[in-house]
């Protein structure tokens, strides 16, 4: 390296050739030159390590707190569902309570009608026996008469068979009520799994009915379409949120002439979409309040009545779904949702898988 600097200073002397105090101090100041260079090079590596160090740092601490932002997120979702259970669980209770009471009641009658039967058994146990001893008598015969006539005999074989199907349709009451709870209660997993959305929006309409039933007529319109790939869970929870936010609006509009209001849901494909809508005549949205509808904690509801938070979720879960949430409203006219998912597979494709259900009431 001191060769080639040596020869470039001299060819930069041309045809003259400097002194040797004079190359000595040039060579020096290029030593020193170099040196700081190194020196300076040395700093920039250990720049660039402390950097590359306190960036992974950086780096792992984010990671750890999106970890447990998801966390916190995921325990706002159950918390919001809790609440919305909560707020529903009277009425859950009653839509259970009313089948069991007629179960109930069915039954008390068949143990009635049993022992009826065990009196009426009785007596054509002493014919047979008579019979069978040769002792068969007309005061026999119009004693078993008699007892028919007393347990009613002919009312019994008439009303028994209903009586059984009033506990059937009892018992399957609940338990489509409980299957309800339990799919609409259930943590979602990681990952989207292909769902029947007839079946969402039913469980739902299951779970929110005796929110309904008093406020509004509920038409339901359920066009065949494909299953898609979603959270149901979540899903499940949106439209609640959407069904009771309706059941409040109709409220606040007819509580005072206690008319009943209307809510219309329907579902539908839409290109590569499907589109749920939950339509209401209730009390509607200001324009002063559209662009904060959407905003964490903001309500119109009386303290105890809304958090603030179900439209707000509600819309982070369809957007972390890669689906919408909107809405169309008119003040004192009504209010519509539209809820949109996205009919792709992971692999990008359109599912062509149809679930079967039409058109069905509810309310």
């Amino acid at each position: 390296m001191h060769k080639l600097l040596e020869r470039q200073i001299r060819k930069c002397y041309g045809a003259g050739t400097p002194s040797d105090a004079r190359f000595v101090d040039l060579m020096a100041a290029v030593d020193a030159a170099y040196r700081e260079s190194d020196s300076d090079r040395a700093l920039l590596e250990r720049s660039i390590e402390l950097t590359s160090a306190e960036l992974f740092d950086r780096n792992a601490q984010l990671e750890r707190d999106l970890e447990a932002i998801k966390r916190l997120e995921l325990g706002l979702f159950q918390a919001e569902k809790l609440r919305a259970v909560g707020q529903l669980a009277a009425g859950i209770a009653h839509e259970i309570n009313t089948p069991i009471q007629y179960v109930g009641d069915s039954v008390h009658f068949l143990k009635s009608a049993f022992s009826d039967f065990a009196q009426l058994g009785d007596r054509v146990r002493e014919i047979c026996q008579a019979l069978e001893g040769g002792n068969a008598t007309t005061e026999l015969l119009v004693a078993l008469q008699s007892a028919a006539a007393d347990v009613e005999l002919d009312y019994l074989l008439c009303e028994l068979p209903k009586a059984f199907e009033r506990t059937l349709d009892g018992i399957q009451r609940v338990a489509h009520i409980v299957a309800a709870m339990k799919e609409f209660g259930r943590v979602d997993q990681p990952n989207k799994v292909l769902t029947d959305l007839a079946r969402c929006v039913n469980n739902t309409l299951t779970v929110a009915h005796n929110e309904l039933k008093y406020l509004a007529d509920v038409e339901v319109t359920l066009e065949p379409v494909p299953a898609v790939l979603c959270h149901p869970g979540e899903l499940s929870q949106v439209l609640l949120n959407l069904l009771v936010n309706a059941a409040h609006a109709i409220d606040e509009r007819f509580h005072q002439d206690g008319h009943k209001g209307r809510v219309r849901l329907s579902m539908q494909q839409q290109a590569h979409e499907v589109v749920i809508s939950i339509a209401d005549n209730g009390c509607g949205i200001p324009e002063t309040l559209k662009l904060r509808i959407f905003e964490p904690f903001f309500t119109t509801k009386p303290v105890g009545k809304g958090s603030g938070q179900g439209l707000a979720i509600s819309r982070s879960m369809m957007e972390k779904q890669g689906g919408s949430l909107s809405f169309e409203s008119r003040e004192n006219e009504g209010t519509t949702f539209f809820v949109r998912i996205p009919l792709e597979t992971h692999s990008g494709m359109v599912v062509a898988a149809d679930c079967e259900h039409g058109s069905s009431g509810a309310g």
